[in-house]
């Protein structure tokens, strides 16, 4: 067992199930005590059911871990403050925070509802900011200290949005832009502050047919999708071996790549002359569009991947294991 988080007390959201089960083991399995969040709400937010979070904590206390359970809401900004004081009152101190708890829906803009909406805002982008605040307030209360780590979880659909799921694009987006902003607050206490946008075989990506041939496990060889590959990350950016804050880091199995914030690809200057629409024409002719083939179609709807009627009450009625 590797001791690399020796001592530390980690939190981590939606951990029952997915990526934030196997982050969980890992962290433990590092030397990490665990707090184990979930609520158990399905993909699309509804329901709840504690038995997966219970589950990952039998596996890491039979492994010879620390670790407890919490069954309180990301998404409710009061009592995300729980989960911080359930961590102090079990192991007396909190290391690393580990936002894996999201959902996902599947609604264009036109036939997204202001519930739907909300609810996919409320758990991966305040559920995310929630856990961040609490977690700082405490810190900020103790005064420096090195070895803090805030790790959220965005995604490439928030790096690259599609088409299909405009609230959970918009929310794993929005978290990057919070991961840098933070990172930048809180440099001061020694907390740093990095995301993660992973590929790896969650029951989301399993539930989307076109995705099958990607997700599909292998017999043999290098299982690129296996979401052991992301916590192994996971357990790098929380231990003192990471000097990195501020970044997101994208994955998928042992390819990994950093993103640069937000950058400008393109830069145009005018001469000190107001721009006019003939000449933004010329200057823009020959820059790329990146409309990615669909953008000057009329006509045309570009369809993403989307799961089946089927699929998606199977979703509405599981347990979340997060993003």
């Amino acid at each position: 067992m590797s001791a690399a988080l020796e001592g530390k007390v980690a939190i981590v959201t939606g951990a029952g199930r997915g990526l934030g089960r196997t982050h969980a083991l890992a962290l433990a399995a590092a030397g990490a005590a665990v707090v184990a969040n979930d609520l158990g709400v399905g993909l699309d937010g509804g329901g709840t059911d504690h038995g997966p979070a219970d589950s990952v904590v039998a596996e890491i206390t039979a492994a010879g871990g620390q670790a407890v359970t919490d069954a309180h809401d990301v998404s409710d900004w009061s009592a995300s403050k729980a989960i911080v004081d359930g961590a102090l009152s079990a192991f007396g101190r909190l290391d690393i925070v580990v936002n894996n708890a999201g959902i996902s829906r599947f609604a264009p803009i036109e036939e997204e509802t202001e519930e739907g909406w909300s609810r996919t805002i409320a758990i991966n982008l305040t559920g995310t900011a929630a856990v961040s605040h609490w977690a700082a307030a405490h810190w900020r209360a103790l005064g420096p200290e090195s070895g803090r780590a805030i790790i959220n979880t965005s995604s490439p659909a928030g790096a690259n949005p599609l088409p299909g799921t405009p609230a959970y694009c918009t929310s794993k987006a929005a978290v990057l832009a919070l991961t840098i902003t933070c990172a930048a607050d809180l440099a001061d206490l020694g907390v740093r502050v990095n995301a993660i946008a992973p590929i790896a075989r969650t029951r989301m990506t399993e539930a989307v047919p076109d995705f099958a041939d990607v997700i599909a496990p292998v017999s043999g060889g290098f299982d690129r999708i296996a979401p052991e590959h992301v916590s192994a990350v996971v357990v790098y950016l929380a231990s003192a071996a990471c000097d990195f804050t501020g970044r997101a880091f994208g994955l998928e199995g042992d390819d990994l790549y950093l993103f640069s914030g937000f950058s400008a690809s393109t830069h145009l200057n005018n001469g000190a002359r107001q721009w006019t629409v003939d000449s933004l024409s010329e200057a823009l002719s020959d820059v790329d569009r990146q409309d990615r083939g669909y953008a000057l179609e009329p006509g045309h709807r570009f369809v993403s991947p989307q799961p089946s009627d089927d699929v998606l009450a199977a979703l509405a009625s599981a347990d979340s294991g997060g993003s």
